[in-house]
């Protein structure tokens, strides 16, 4: 081999070496996490902070790289011609052409590429320098494609917004839970937040006759055997019934009216001027409003009226938080187990009170249809048609259901079962 072609050889494999830096770059800077980048640059990576700057000039930083890209590989084939045909000027051309594809597609795309795809962040690190000079180098050219890009564009651009949609936010929020960059906890608590946007009222409704409350002309001692059983630190307050709520009684108010009235002192108010005003919401409202609502208030609790103006239970901030965050404890509170795993992800003992659509989730069971409850108690009167009573059971798609225990005309505890899939819905 003579030195002229030692040379063409050397010329090809430094062309072959530039197209994989330009597909490693090009791969990196269209698959980097530009939020992991922005933290890297504000600790004070200056790399980072160069990469980032290029990712936000995406464009021409597209266009420089494909025209290097181009220019080389296009050097590399006129070499390797040149090479070949002179050492066999019949076969030459073919032979180039069939080695020059082989090596720039498993060196020059395939493999950087590859690479550039399992760290971007570092390939876009280590290729901003070089870059962003080469992007200065080519910038006539640069400017002249970013006004034919900006003008095919023009051409056929698309209405509507192309933010990311919250079911795309979901999904990477479970990829990155898969990834192992956020833990479990985490990941429910981000998914909840971008859900409770959509969660209504209902999910935490306690229900009208659940709702514990006294009457404006019960007895101070049937008033603070009220507290002392139910240990709640509110307690609404009625006229006649609950559908007349005049107020919300806190418990220290009413134990300061008491030392009151046991000291004699000289004001002592009545039960109903130390009641705080009740706010009235439709069942239809949303929690995160409900929320906004009762900060704005400075109210812990809401009462759900109907379209007649009856009361259709209560909601609470404890509850409409434990929506987001998951269960808030205290000492006063009496733990209720809501879930008992027979066997995972098969069979479960439920109270009444679980939310069917957190059921559904449980047994990994897709749901399609529209219930008029929201809670399992409600689903199987539903299902029963009836009044249900213990051992009552019913079969609904791939969901086995027993009635466990009754308590008052409702469904207290249920056993539920995940049936095979049948033939026809795998």
């Amino acid at each position: 081999m003579d030195s002229s072609q030692l040379t063409s050889v050397i010329l090809f494999f430094t062309c072959l070496l530039v197209s994989a830096y330009f597909s490693s770059s090009e791969t990196a800077f269209t698959s980097l996490s530009a939020v992991r980048l922005k933290n890297e640059a504000e600790k004070g990576n200056k790399k980072a902070s160069r990469a980032i700057k290029l990712q936000k000039r995406f464009e021409p930083l597209l266009s420089t790289v494909l025209i290097g890209n181009n220019l080389v590989n296009i050097a590399s084939s006129a070499i390797a011609t040149v090479f070949f045909v002179n050492i066999f000027p019949v076969y030459g051309a073919t032979i180039a052409t069939v080695t020059t594809t082989i090596l720039m597609l498993l060196f020059s795309e395939i493999t950087p590429k590859l690479l550039a795809k399992l760290a971007p962040e570092q390939v876009a690190k280590f290729s901003a320098p070089i870059l962003r000079f080469m992007m200065f180098i080519f910038s006539p050219f640069v400017w002249l494609l970013t006004k034919w890009q900006t003008g095919v564009k023009r051409l056929i651009s698309v209405d509507g917004d192309q933010s990311i949609s919250e079911a795309e936010l979901l999904s990477l929020v479970d990829e990155a839970r898969v990834e192992g960059s956020i833990e479990n906890e985490e990941h429910s608590l981000v998914k909840a937040a971008i859900e409770f946007d959509d969660v209504d009222i209902s999910s935490i409704l306690t229900p009208r006759v659940d709702v514990v409350g006294v009457d404006i002309e019960d007895s101070d001692e049937k008033i603070e055997q009220t507290f002392e059983h139910n240990v709640y630190s509110r307690l609404v307050v009625y006229e006649e019934t609950i559908d007349n709520a005049i107020g919300v009684l806190h418990e220290k108010d009413f134990h300061r009216y008491l030392r009151a009235k046991e000291r004699k002192e000289a004001k002592v108010p009545t039960i109903a001027g130390l009641l705080s005003e009740v706010l009235y919401v439709p069942p239809t409202i949303k929690l995160a409003e409900l929320l906004k609502m009762m900060q704005r208030d400075k109210n812990h609790l809401a009462i759900v009226v109907d379209e007649y103006g009856g009361t259709l239970g209560l909601a609470t901030m404890e509850d409409a938080l434990e929506e987001l965050v998951g269960e808030i404890w205290d000492e006063t509170d009496v733990v209720q187990q809501e879930i008992e795993t027979i066997e995972e992800g098969k069979t479960y003992k439920i109270r009444g009170t679980y939310s069917l659509d957190k059921l559904f989730n449980l047994l990994n069971i897709q749901n399609k249809e529209e219930w008029l409850s929201n809670t399992v108690s409600g689903f199987v009167i539903e299902q029963l048609e009836k009044v249900p009573e213990i051992n009552d059971s019913f079969t609904f798609g791939q969901l086995y259901v027993k009635v466990l225990d009754v308590q008052k005309r409702r469904v207290n505890k249920v056993l539920v079962e995940k049936l095979p899939a049948k033939e026809d819905e795998q």
